[in-house]
């Protein structure tokens, strides 16, 4: 079975309701990226899935208080390209659930990246993480997914054009279509982009949100 036959549309046929959720997790990410700097709990040294956790602690906590029952945040999932495939291929840092169906979700993956000379980060964050959702390793035949970026020097600007560089290095092999374009559609965000890219072995494309969020 290929990664087509999964779910081709985020959480409902109506488009309004697609944007709705996709803007509904994408404030929850920010309130809870808020509130984990402000604890102060971690900073530039502390490893990605430490800041991951730390958000989808706090993401849970602001869903709590909103009272939205509807969806499930869950991290550190297991995926799979096909639904053949006997055991999961990887493991997405955030999968945001919104329906009975465990394949209808919103799929995050974190990466940290900083503006300084090293393109060691940006590298990891286009062959780890983009790249993973366009072999259909994470999110195959959904229409969404996104990336997060956690600054860790507080260069945002410099960490987008480094990775935005890689990205055009990388074009080929990332399946590429298009440019890096603001994205406004889904709220007002300092540092939201979007790309597109065929996903391999699929007939769809998937736009992915790139959100940049500086730690210090």
């Amino acid at each position: 079975m290929a990664c087509s036959d999964f779910p081709r549309r985020i959480g409902s046929p109506s488009f309004a309701l697609e944007v709705d959720v996709i803007a509904t997790v994408l404030d929850l990410l920010r309130s809870g990226w808020g509130a984990v700097v402000a604890s102060g709990e971690v900073d530039g040294t502390s490893t990605e899935p430490e800041i991951a956790g730390r958000l989808v602690r706090e993401m849970r906590a602001e869903k709590k208080r909103r009272g939205i029952p509807s969806f499930r945040i869950e991290e550190e999932v297991g995926t799979r390209s096909s639904p053949d495939v006997p055991k999961p291929e990887g493991r997405i840092d955030v999968e945001v659930i919104y329906s009975f169906d465990e394949n209808e979700y919103f799929g995050i993956e974190c990466k940290r990246v900083s503006g300084r000379r090293s393109r060691e980060l940006a590298r990891k964050y286009v062959v780890e993480g983009v790249a993973r959702f366009v072999t259909g390793k994470y999110s195959p035949g959904h229409p969404w997914g996104a990336m997060v970026g956690f600054v860790i020097d507080g260069r945002t600007q410099d960490s987008v054009s480094l990775v935005s560089g890689e990205l055009r290095q990388r074009r080929k092999e990332t399946l590429w279509e298009g440019a890096c374009v603001r994205e406004e559609r889904f709220g007002a965000f300092d540092h939201l982009y979007r790309t597109v890219h065929r996903q391999a072995q699929c007939s769809s494309r998937i736009s992915l949100l790139h959100l940049f969020l500086r730690l210090n």
